[in-house]
């Protein structure tokens, strides 16, 4: 069997070189690759714990840990530990962290138009639905 010639490889060359671009226009305001999924989270539900963050995502606390606390750095988040159990962090968004989001869906929206825009909507809808199948067997 030839690696080159399958699946996987084809899916890891597609994954890189949307990362790369996706990292190229989030960089333009403030933000890498990873942090955005982060954002994107609490714009769904504002003062999560970090560890639900790490669970909702798949990633693990350490790597969510180092994500947040770049983003607090750089005052897109505020983070303080839980009143309810001290062992926890919860995590809200600052006023830049809310207003940063309609660029990142403009910059989302662009690459998505960009790369996809060889595909029919027929075409789309199937890709779509192929990664959830994909994910699922991937997660289960």
């Amino acid at each position: 069997m030839e690696l080159k010639n399958t699946i996987n490889y084809l899916f890891n060359q597609v994954f890189n070189a949307y990362r790369i671009n996706l990292e190229r226009s989030l960089n333009s305001i403030g933000l890498h690759s990873g942090q955005v999924f982060i954002l994107i989270s609490l714009w769904s539900e504002n003062g999560q714990r970090q560890n639900d963050i790490a669970k909702s995502l798949n990633l693990s606390p350490p790597t969510v840990n180092k994500m947040i606390k770049s983003l607090v750095d750089s005052g897109f988040l505020k983070s303080q530990k839980d009143e309810t159990d001290g062992r926890a962090t919860q995590v809200w968004l600052t006023e830049k962290g809310i207003e940063v989001r309609s660029k990142v869906e403009e910059i989302w929206q662009d690459l998505e138009n960009d790369v996809y825009s060889n595909l029919t909507e027929t075409e789309k809808i199937v890709l779509y639905q192929l990664l959830e199948k994909t994910l699922k067997n991937l997660l289960s």
